[in-house]
């Protein structure tokens, strides 16, 4: 066998070795998220009260009862507990993978919350809503970054919260989008460079660094899926409020894969009817029938993010289970973890607060 095919074939055969013992503990906690069902039951508790009950009989209850069982019930505490759930989760497979793969998850891990979490407070800053509704809303993944987003939100308008983040090249990039922004009235120049800075900067450049041959397909694989959707929703997000073309583009991640040229091709409709029309005719026909449905049940952007959003938790879970064995099944796994522990958040904090069912269901992401 010639010495490529050979170090390929060796490459491969780590993935078993590697992956094994790590992907039956995700089978088997997997099997424990909760259902459909269990989130409706949730949905449509009459009150807190019922809800904390239906978390009883999950498996989150041995933790969650701590902070849960005796009222009043404090939402920063369960804030903090569920935080918990989720560390202690990343560093038990953490300690189960290779080192640098290690390393390269919790690389992900940092950086994929918190930046979507920035242009979340960004948005809220943007349009005026009450911030105090918002931050129960955030996920933080360490004490500190909670404090960070207290401290962003605190901001007078958007300018002053770009002069706080404290990443000084992440702020000068996003000092350099201030004209973008006045220019089109909008929040994408900021979300777009937070795109470039995580995906393209951090992400995209660390699977090389950290990675083996094997995994840097697959991880190349499930970055680049998160990458077309992206810039896919980019594009459409920009036509629904008017922005033209030639600045849309330069919103788009600088990365290459399977729908580079579809969201090129998108950038000529000239509203949202045309792009979904034209998404029909592509691999990404769901997500047209998705946004389309969302849109016409609600004609905002909300309404489009979020079909967005679920659409591409569910279609990057999908992407990995064939072949288990790569770091895929893991970056998959937390990811869906994250949100299922966020939409219990958002059920909590909602029942506390008499928010009625329908507009929970469209706060959280129901996960595969």
């Amino acid at each position: 066998m010639p010495y490529q095919e050979t170090v390929i074939s060796m490459s491969f055969l780590k993935g078993p070795r590697n992956y094994a013992f790590i992907n039956a503990r995700v089978r088997g906690i997997r099997s424990k998220m909760l259902t459909i069902s269990q989130y409706e039951k949730l949905i449509q508790a009459s009150d807190l009260d019922e809800a904390v009950r239906l978390l009883s009989a999950t498996p989150y209850w041995d933790e969650l009862s701590k902070v849960l069982s005796q009222p009043p019930i404090d939402m920063e505490e369960v804030d903090a507990m569920l935080r918990q759930i989720y560390a202690k989760e990343v560093k038990s497979l953490a300690k189960s993978l290779p080192k640098k793969v290690s390393e390269f998850v919790l690389k992900y891990l940092k950086g994929a919350y918190y930046y979507s979490n920035i242009k979340t407070i960004i948005k809220i800053i943007h349009s005026g809503e009450p911030r105090d509704h918002i931050r129960k809303h955030l996920v933080a993944l360490t004490l500190e970054e909670g404090e960070e987003y207290d401290h962003l939100l605190a901001a007078q308008n958007v300018p002053q919260l770009v002069d706080r983040i404290p990443d000084p090249r992440l702020r000068r990039r996003l000092q350099e989008a201030l004209q973008k922004y006045e220019a089109t009235g909008s929040t994408m120049p900021f979300e777009a460079e937070l795109n470039k800075y995580f995906f393209h900067d951090e992400i995209w450049k660390a699977i090389r660094n950290y990675l083996d041959r094997t995994d840097q397909k697959y991880a190349r694989e499930f970055f680049g899926l998160r990458i077309d959707l992206t810039n896919i929703m980019t594009v459409i997000r920009a036509k629904l409020q008017g922005i033209e073309p030639q600045i849309i583009e330069d919103l788009l991640i600088p990365v290459t894969h399977r729908a580079t040229l579809i969201a090129r091709s998108l950038l000529a409709v000239r509203n949202i009817e045309e792009a979904l029309n034209m998404l029909t005719t592509t691999p990404y026909r769901e997500l047209a029938h998705r946004i389309k449905e969302a849109y016409e049940k609600s004609p905002t952007i909300t309404s489009v993010e979020h079909a967005f959003e679920e659409y591409s938790i569910q279609t990057t879970y999908l992407s990995v289970i064939g072949y288990p064995f790569h770091i895929g099944t893991v970056l998959a796994y937390l990811d869906l973890k994250y949100y299922e522990l966020r939409n219990i958040k958002i059920i909590l904090v909602g029942k506390s607060e008499g928010v009625n069912p329908a507009t929970i269901r469209e706060l959280i992401v129901i996960t595969p």
